[in-house]
């Protein structure tokens, strides 16, 4: 319930008057054990109809670790996995959100359509072509929403396949060639995505979410969001006050969420809306180059007991490679300032296994964390170390996964150096989950049989049975990847000219800026602009 694309996507099909949307979760390991032994189908939150009983069952989909869960809503509810399996259009099953919209071919087999994109002009439009095609057959009921731009429908595509590589993607029955990603270009003339519904029983424990920005134009070339969600928007300060003083009706804490919250241009006027009226504060992301005195002052005010950044890599070097740029001695003085403010916990992000990354890297990252450590005053630092996972639709998309004895390797480098350390504790993303992880990111529709094989058996077992569907290899410009038919605005050339910048560590300066006026289509950088 703490994601705020489910609830805006709640929100939206609701405010239509001729839909009712109501929510079904997966049950937790104890309501699962009752639903299994009394063979209770699983239904709806709302009005406990079996899912199976509606028009429509619509996943949210934000992380590919939940591809599994989806196969075992599938079973609790009775429905066949396979699309190919459901012959009647009743319940039309699809899915949406960020890693749908990225790549959805691991999963197509499942779904009868995707949802490509942003949904706040996507939803009226979907909702208007499925009331007018409801009670068509299957087939005829696809045809028509393959009109409606944005959706993807898989049979209506042929992928031809030779060896390890794709050879074509051919579009048929109508189907568009290349299927446009939905974007919302004024974010303010939609409802602000928000937790209209609050719970004790979510990570963010009653706390008022609500998206202030949208997109991130800093262009560090590992990050999905920092692409997919080109150009950097912005929602106007006055409404998102307002939704701040409303929450205040509801409950005490308010969190800011986007992907680049931290250079959204009013954030210090929002943070006060927040601690004026007796609330505590939490932001999703932070940027260290953009801290000052004043908005850590803030912070601290707003209850912040723990900040977390990512400086992602150890070297200058590196980062540059990455197109971090952020500097070693700026890391340093802007962690002192966080420390002399009296933040005291402190959580690190970074990962391994970027390209053109040696063990001089590795031992720079441990010899960043001891420099840290000596600022923050006997705060507690908590590294999180995870494995570079190559993404859709940003420059390292051809890149491959690292091998997972040399990751293995590099985390153990880290561990023995950093073992004695006091005030300093260690988690890592296991270099198998990664693997898995990049599979299920970079596949193509081959992956749905191992998917199947692994809900039925196991990883170990699914695994054992693959074939060239499991390509980690380094590719080039000219390979079809598997997402190649969805058209984000980005220019593949674009990506790719970023990923030989890389490999020779040079730079890219930011996008122009997050606000809405400067969307006009006079940039021609990455595409998106002018898409």
């Amino acid at each position: 319930m703490s994601n705020l694309g489910f609830q805006a996507m709640y929100r939206l099909f609701n405010d239509l008057d001729y839909v009712v949307c109501e929510r079904a979760f997966l049950p937790s390991s104890e309501d699962m054990a009752e639903f299994e032994r009394t063979n209770t189908p699983l239904f709806s939150l709302e009005s406990q109809r079996p899912l199976a009983g509606f028009d429509i069952i619509a996943f949210s989909i934000s992380f590919e670790e939940d591809y599994l869960n989806i196969l075992k809503i599938f079973d609790l509810a009775g429905i066949p996995f396979l699309s190919s399996e459901r012959d009647t259009a009743k319940p039309l099953i699809m899915a949406g959100g960020v890693a749908a919209s990225l790549n959805p071919e691991p999963i197509v087999d499942f779904f009868d359509l995707f949802a490509i994109g942003e949904g706040e002009e996507f939803v009226p439009e979907f909702s208007d072509a499925f009331r007018a095609a409801r009670y068509k057959a299957k087939e005829d009921l696809l045809q028509a929403m393959v009109q409606v731009e944005g959706v993807y429908i898989p049979d209506f595509y042929h992928i031809a396949y030779q060896g390890n590589f794709i050879e074509r993607i051919q579009a048929i029955k109508g189907a568009p060639q290349k299927v446009k990603s939905r974007k919302a270009k004024n974010l303010n003339a939609s409802p602000v995505p928000a937790s209209n519904i609050l719970t004790n029983e979510t990570n963010f424990r009653n706390t008022y979410l609500l998206e202030v920005e949208r997109g991130c134009g800093r262009g560090c070339r590992f990050c999905a969001a920092g692409f997919i969600y080109l150009p950097p928007r912005e929602r106007d300060f006055t409404i998102l006050r307002d939704e701040v003083l409303k929450s205040m009706e509801f409950t005490g804490k308010v969190g800011f969420v986007g992907a680049a919250v931290s250079e959204y241009q009013d954030l210090k006027l929002l943070s006060k809306a927040v601690i004026e009226n007796g609330g505590e504060l939490t932001l999703s992301s932070l940027r260290l180059d953009v801290m000052d005195r004043e908005m850590l002052g803030l912070l601290r005010q707003g209850g912040y007991k723990t900040i977390t950044i990512a400086p992602e890599a150890g070297s200058e070097r590196l980062r540059d490679v990455i197109n971090k740029r952020i500097s070693e001695q700026d890391i340093v003085e802007s962690i002192a300032l966080i420390s002399e403010a009296g933040i005291q916990k402190l959580k690190l992000y970074f990962m391994i296994g970027f390209p053109t990354e040696t063990l001089g890297d590795i031992e720079a990252v441990v010899s960043l964390v001891l420099k840290i450590k000596m600022v923050t005053q006997g705060g507690l630092i908590t590294l999180s170390i995870n494995p570079f996972i190559p993404k859709p639709s940003t420059p390292f998309q051809w890149c491959a996964y690292e091998d997972v004895k040399s990751l293995r390797n590099k985390m153990e480098i880290m561990q023995q150096r950093l073992k004695n350390e006091k005030g300093i504790k260690l988690s890592f993303l296991s270099p198998r989950e990664g693997y898995i992880q990049t599979l299920l990111s970079v596949g193509d529709r081959r992956v749905g049989k191992i998917l199947v094989g692994a809900y039925k058996r196991g990883w170990k077992d699914a695994l054992k049975d693959a074939g060239p569907e499991i390509n980690f290899r380094v590719k080039d410009f000219s390979e079809i990847l598997p997402w190649d038919f969805i058209d984000t605005g980005l220019k593949k050339e674009y990506l790719w000219k970023e990923y030989q910048r890389a490999l020779k560590g040079q730079t890219t300066p930011p996008c122009r800026g997050p606000r809405a006026e400067l969307w006009s289509g006079r940039c021609t950088r990455c595409g998106v602009c002018i898409a």
